[in-house]
């Protein structure tokens, strides 16, 4: 793989014969054809789906996984990785050498990946696991080695922050577009990892000023998405979401050059503007998409919309079916 380039593949067991199945994914999870042994819970036939994200120094393993047990029976030297992994069953057990762990719904564990280890999931569940060098943080971590196969709570500040933060990258293939993006969302979440295995000061210091405040910011801007037809969106009522300050979350966007509020009708006038040039939606008054968008003052959004597109709404829509 170009350091410069994110390669992104897609997996589903349903495509290959049933008999290469195992073979097939022991070779995607854990990249190697053998050390590894798959034990599936069910005698019917193995099925399993992923998507791969291979960044430069960070690989991002998201799929469904069927009831099995996942063991390495065996140690090799030459796999200096580690994996972090949470999924989204209850009951999940892994052990190394004599150290266990239970893990809940949500919660994660971290492996060193060439050490004898196991890993059994009870129930057919979706999982994300990230692969990475061990040397990529290990200096960044007050002791590495006391997190392997330690049960870390799905509540942890930290781990919930990079969860989502893994989601958000999921759903937005564009924030992985270029190879800077890259190398900023892998930054990002050497951060968060450190974070949730236990930074040193120096390492918790930076991290707190990068990766948590671009984890937190693109959180935030998912929110309003997600909330931006709501008349009562406000900086007090994402900041009671995310638990944080309302003055914490001004700073982030000032940080990023527009206040909460500038962003926020920002996003409201594109969604009016996709909406009113939508040929699907062109019995739809203005009014209403302007209520749905979250405007309450129709001269207000008149006025804005003017003033950000050059014309007006009812302008818009017209042109728009002159061109349609």
């Amino acid at each position: 793989m170009s350091p410069s380039n994110a390669v992104v593949t897609r997996f589903s067991t349903d495509d290959i014969a049933p008999r290469d199945r195992i073979a097939t994914w022991r070779e995607l999870v854990f990249q190697s054809s053998f050390e590894v042994d798959i034990a599936p819970a069910d005698a019917g036939p193995f099925r399993a789906t992923a998507t791969v994200h291979q960044l430069p120094g960070l690989r991002i393993l998201s799929g469904t996984s069927p009831a099995a047990t996942y063991a390495r029976a065996i140690s090799n030297v030459e796999a200096d990785d580690i994996a972090l992994q949470f999924g989204s069953s209850d009951d999940v057990s892994t052990s190394l050498h004599r150290r266990e762990a239970e893990i809940a719904s949500y919660d994660a564990f971290l492996l060193p990946c060439g050490d004898r280890a196991s890993i059994h999931v009870p129930y057919e569940s979706r999982f994300i696991t990230l692969r990475l060098p061990r040397a990529a943080i290990a200096q960044n971590v007050t002791n590495l080695g006391d997190t392997y196969c330690r049960r870390m709570l799905a509540n942890t500040p930290a781990l919930c922050l990079l969860r989502r933060y893994l989601g958000l990258l999921d759903d937005a293939t564009q924030a992985l577009a270029t190879p800077d993006l890259q190398h900023s969302a892998v930054t990002h979440i050497y951060d968060l990892l450190a974070l949730t295995l236990g930074a040193t000061r120096d390492a918790a210091h930076v991290a707190e000023g990068r990766g948590v405040r671009a984890a937190r910011l693109d959180a935030i801007k998912d929110d309003i998405a997600r909330n931006l037809g709501h008349e009562a969106l406000s900086v007090r009522s994402v900041a009671a979401r995310h638990k944080v300050t309302p003055r914490y979350i001004q700073r982030l966007f000032e940080e990023s050059g527009a206040t909460f509020t500038e962003y926020v009708v920002a996003q409201r006038l594109a969604r009016a503007h996709r909406l009113v040039t939508d040929p699907r939606l062109t019995g739809r008054t203005l009014t209403a998409i302007a209520f749905d968008v979250g405007f309450n003052d129709l001269s207000y959004f008149n006025r804005a919309f003017r003033r950000r597109f050059g014309a007006t709404p009812s302008d818009v829509r017209a042109q728009a079916r002159r061109n349609g």
